[in-house]
């Protein structure tokens, strides 16, 4: 199963932004331009980087809404890995171009019980 790269309809909220969103210089990019930034000030060729994680996260409630009691949206996109941390975790650049840390099986943070059932994918 694929999931979207990112909702369809963006709420910006300026104050308050999220790492997990990014914008593509084409359709079909496997990086935003902020990685692509972030990758090029850290001396990392888009092109030949090894270590790549697909990353996945639920939508928020800030973002868009389903219906209650349904599982929320899942969307996922790829993201270069820097580092991996002591406890397996991988420290990566967000579409945004900063760097986070997510999860050893690849998710931002666990999933919402609805979703639970897609922790049997792995990362790539």
């Amino acid at each position: 199963m694929t999931f979207p790269r990112q909702p369809s309809n963006l709420v910006i909220t300026p104050s308050n932004q999220s790492p997990w969103v990014g914008w593509l210089n084409a359709p079909g990019d496997r990086f935003t331009r902020a990685q692509l930034g972030a990758m090029k000030a850290n001396n990392i060729d888009p092109n030949t980087h090894a270590f790549i994680i697909t990353v996945f996260r639920e939508a928020t409630m800030r973002e868009m809404w389903w219906p209650r009691g349904d599982a929320p949206p899942v969307f996922q996109f790829d993201c270069p890995v820097m580092s991996v941390t002591s406890d397996g975790r991988y420290r990566v650049i967000a579409p945004s171009g900063d760097v986070k840390i997510v999860l050893a099986n690849g998710w931002v943070k666990m999933p919402s019980r609805p979703n639970r059932h897609l922790l049997d994918r792995k990362p790539l």
